[in-house]
């Protein structure tokens, strides 16, 4: 059972984002003051949505990408379709989120560092690690939204279930998730994207078990979180098995069918394969994602001998 001990005992560690007293709360770029219970709040990564969703708050702004159907039904089944967007992650429209009149802004560190000030400008804004945070620091950060928008005691009970929802996964996939190593990546026309051991889905396969055979860098050190891969990198990795997330069909990885680097993988040899859905494991980083991915990974491993 040592597997599961160390699985449940990871502490969520997130620099710079903690709460401090009512009304201030200390995130990845300093201290903001935020009123009580904010009703007007913009969010600007998908990761958030789902933190507002876990206790029944609804946003009026949301960079979605211009694309409404990235907001997945789980969340508008509670948040509702009358959001306003804001444009993209990458670079929101700042005059459109200044015309919402909000009084709360959730921003990410990676992308939206450089427009701190303006944003803070419009509106009260926190900014937490989504892009570039792993699983347990994107758990750390719902208690941090909770606070702030004035629902820590629903947002603790949210999480206290999601926690024991994960021992759970833990418990059926972990015994069997010890004996492979495991990889993640996704692909679009154009190449191969792997997700490290410090990415969120990296650390999401490490709490289940499984082993990754991408090595750091000297010193222990995984430079980047997201990595471009060829085909002969990934041979070097390797993995028992491989999982994509498919942003196109045929995709980049289904070039490399005849290759005979792609058949001597481990993974292909042994039928090991998987795809799952991309924008589900790679762009919401959420809790609700990492209970998708979870009865996704279950479900794979199910059927693996």
């Amino acid at each position: 059972m040592n597997w599961l001990l160390r699985a449940l005992g990871a502490t969520a560690i997130m620099a710079f984002a903690t709460v401090t007293n009512a009304g201030e709360i200390s995130h990845e770029l300093g201290t903001t003051t935020v009123p009580d219970a904010p009703k007007r709040i913009v969010v600007l990564e998908f990761s958030f949505i789902d933190a507002l969703a876990s206790v029944g708050v609804s946003p009026v702004g949301i960079a979605d990408d211009k694309k409404r159907d990235r907001i997945i039904p789980a969340y508008t089944d509670i948040i509702g379709t009358d959001w306003v967007s804001v444009g993209t992650r990458k670079t929101p429209s700042l005059e459109v989120i200044a015309s919402l009149k909000p009084d709360l802004i959730i921003a990410d560190k990676k992308r939206h560092s450089a427009a701190y000030e303006t944003l803070s400008e419009i509106a009260p804004t926190i900014v937490l690690d989504s892009l570039a945070g792993d699983y347990h620091a994107s758990v750390a950060q719902m208690g941090v939204i909770g606070q702030a928008i004035g629902k820590s005691a629903e947002m603790e009970t949210r999480v206290a279930a999601h926690k024991a929802t994960m021992a759970d996964y833990i418990a059926k996939i972990g015994p069997k998730a010890a004996n492979y190593s495991a990889q993640f990546g996704v692909t679009n026309a154009k190449g191969l994207w792997l997700h490290s051991p410090i990415s969120y889905n990296g650390s999401l396969l490490k709490m289940f078990g499984f082993a990754s055979n991408m090595k750091p860098k000297e010193g222990g050190v995984y430079e980047k979180t997201y990595v471009p891969t060829t085909l002969e990198q990934l041979s070097e990795v390797n993995p028992d098995i491989l999982i994509f997330g498919e942003y196109v069909d045929p995709s980049h990885v289904d070039s490399w069918a005849n290759e005979a680097l792609y058949k001597g993988l481990a993974a292909v040899q042994y039928g090991q394969v998987f795809n799952v859905t991309a924008h589900n494991w790679s762009r919401l980083r959420g809790m609700l994602a990492a209970e998708m991915t979870a009865k996704d990974l279950l479900e794979i491993m199910s059927g693996l001998d």
